[in-house]
Parts: structure tokens; sequence; C-alpha cells
């Protein structure tokens, strides 16, 4: 066996011990060096590595370094300010009265949604009151930051319903500096992004699915009005050529863009627990040439209860119309959530009364149980119901 010592490792025999030049010693004093007197204590040495676990240990070390270089890289993917989010839902829907209805699944040749060409699927039959309701969204957020502190960015997301298929959307980029963003493609919308506009739950609206969302007061039927400002659409391209200037700086902001057909201006104030809001969109050319919409509200919290008013004026195809919403909502404990709204609309065309209860209890880890009931405009109930989770 070897014995380990400072120099090179030598075969020494049993008795025998080092010097302290390296040399083996034993009972005689060998003719360089001196051995001390007695034997030293020695340890025993590794004997020499043979070629095959030479390479063995070349080979592990090779694969720790790439090992660890892919985790490095890893990090810094994640760390770059790449994020992905999104919700899924799923449940079932109750319509009185259905109706056979399509939906859009994605943009026609000319690549918009809302025209003639528009990729559309038959979801309900006529008498299909009760359906399955689902959704799942992805959500892309990317950034980066400059040396000089500019934040640049840009966000898609790819959506199915209801069995349908998922396509990604058009983007929206933007630079931001400061309390200000400058942004184009897909843009929100001027009225879209209202504080005040939707209610304040999973699904934005009543329920599972939003339950029409008859509570948005700028969702006016009477004159064909549900939906009709520019937004940011989770299908399709978006606003053509869409421009949009944000600026939010201690509690006040101030919100502007512009497209091919319109433009629009407006301002929200934040102060404790309140907020008001204005917003107007009003289209300058095109087939829409005329139409506009008004909105504004007010909303805040008062300890476990939340409430707030809306009003909208819209005009389209040169019809107007008014509608009220008032909503409210009370956080029971930490999982029960209670809430409900009313709204009532006039214009060319008489319309009921809507109204609606609703609730929704967490369950951890970013999942809930939604569920909603209300009465539409045409007197017919609606309810959906079912789990949703974000992630």
């Amino acid at each position: 066996m070897g014995l380990h010592h400072r120099g090179p490792v030598l075969a020494v025999a049993k008795g025998q011990t080092v010097g302290t030049e390296g040399i083996v010693c034993g009972t005689k004093t060998p003719a360089r060096g001196a051995c001390p007197r007695g034997i030293r204590r020695a340890t025993v040495a590794k004997p020499p590595q043979r070629p095959q676990e030479t390479a063995f240990y070349y080979g592990l070390a090779a694969h720790l370094l790439i090992a660890t270089t892919a985790l490095v890289a890893t990090a810094g993917v994640a760390v770059a300010d790449v994020k992905v989010s999104g919700y899924a839902r799923f449940g079932a829907d109750y319509l009185e009265n259905r109706t056979a209805t399509t939906v859009v699944t994605g943009p026609g040749a000319d690549g918009f949604i809302g025209t003639a060409d528009d990729v559309r699927r038959s979801t309900t039959a006529a008498d299909d009151e009760i359906n399955i309701a689902s959704r799942l969204r992805l959500q892309f957020d990317a950034t980066t930051e400059t040396d000089g502190g500019l934040t640049l960015g840009v966000r898609t997301r790819a959506e199915s319903e209801e069995g349908g298929t998922a396509v990604f959307n058009g983007a929206r980029f933007f630079a931001t500096a400061g309390g200000l963003t400058v942004a184009m493609g897909n843009i929100l919308g001027v009225v879209e992004a209202a504080p005040g506009l939707y209610m304040p739950t999973k699904s934005a609206g009543m329920g599972l699915e939003g339950n029409g969302f008859t509570a948005l007061a700028a969702n006016t039927v009477s004159n064909g009005g549900a939906f009709n400002w520019t937004a940011y659409t989770s299908k399709g391209a978006g606003a053509r050529d869409g421009v949009e200037v944000i600026y939010s700086m201690n509690g006040i902001g101030v919100h502007a863009h512009s497209t091919d057909t319109s433009y629009g201006i407006g301002a929200n104030y934040k102060f404790a627990d309140y907020t008001v809001a204005v917003a107007y969109e009003d289209w300058t050319d095109g087939t829409r040439k005329g139409d506009n919409i008004l909105f504004a509200s007010i909303g805040g919290k008062f300890g476990a209860f939340d409430a707030g008013l809306s009003y909208a004026e819209t005009e389209y195809t040169r019809r107007k119309a008014e509608k009220f919403s008032l909503r409210g909502g009370y956080t029971v404990n930490d999982a029960l959530y209670v809430y409900g709204f009313v709204a009532d609309e006039s214009g060319v065309v008489a319309v009921d009364e809507t109204y609606g209860l609703g609730a929704s209890y967490a369950l951890g880890g970013g999942a809930s149980v939604e569920a909603g009931w209300t009465t539409l405009e045409n007197g017919n109930n609606q309810v959906s119901a079912g789990i949703f989770f974000s992630f």
C-alpha cells in the first residue's frame, strides 16, 4: 500500500516510514537524507488513478459544468421579465328561452375581428338552455429596461372558449418612463380602461361568465351599443393603427387614444378609497362616423362594503340611449364575497330593468367558486356557476 506525504507517493513496505526528504526509512538509515528517530505515524494515500477513472472524473466535471451553465441561462430567462399568467374557468350556464347562437372564434381573411368575414362557430341550439361554460386564457408579458431607465414591453394572449381553438391576438407594444406610457397596436382604449366600467369580480360581471354584462352602464342594447367601443381584444388584431398615451401620477390619471376611425380622451382621480372617472370616444370616419359614447363613474370602499355608480350616454347609427348602473358588494369574511347590481336603460326601444345577485367563495391557491343570477333586458333569467382559478 502507499503512504501519503508531501512528495511523490512511494511504495512502502511493512515497518517502514517516509523520511524528511521523501525517502523510505526502515531499520537502516538510507544513504541520503536523515530519518527521524523512531517511526513516525503516516496516513494511507490513495493509489494512483487508473486511466478510466480519470476519464470518468473529467466527464463528470464536464456534465456538471454544462448543467450549471444551463441553470444560469434558464434563470436569466426567468429574470428577464418574461411573465406568463392567465386563468381558467369551467362550469355551466343557464339561459331562459335561449336562441341559437354563434360565437366568433377568429378573424377572417382581413385579419380583423368585427367584420363580415369573421370565423364563426355555432355554440348552442335553440332549445339548449343549459350549456357547458369554459375559458382558458394565457397571457404573455415581456419587458426590458434600457440603461436610461426606459421600460419597453409587449403583451399578447392566446384564448380558447367552449371548446374552440386558441389563437394569439394582436400584440400591444408600449414604452414607459416614470408615469408616462405610450402604446400602439392592440391598445386598451379610453372607455375600456376607465375605472368603474366593470364590476370588481372574477368575471368582471356576474357569476362565472358575466351573464351578458348587463351591469355595465356602457352596454346599451336599445341602440345596439353592447361592447361597441375601442378595446383591447383577446381575439383578432385589435384597433387599426391604434395609438394611446397614458399618464398617471399622484392619484391623477389621463388617457388619450387615436385609431383610424376614432379618438378618445379620459381622466380619473383617486383619493383615499374613492375613484371618479370620465371617458369619451367619438368616431370621425368610416361607417361609424357620428357615433359617440360618454361614460362616467364614481366608486369606493367603506370598510367591508364597496359600491359604485356609473352612467353612460351612447349614440350609435343616430340612435341615442342612456343607462345608469348601481352596484354594491360586501366582504363577509376572508373567503366569501357577495355582490349585486341594478341597471336602468332608456332609449328608442324600451327594455326591461336589469338586476342580479352573485357570490364568490375562495378555495385558496387562486381558486374560487363563482355563481351569479341576472335578469336580462328582455326579461329572461341567466345563471352561470363553476370553478375559476388564476395562475
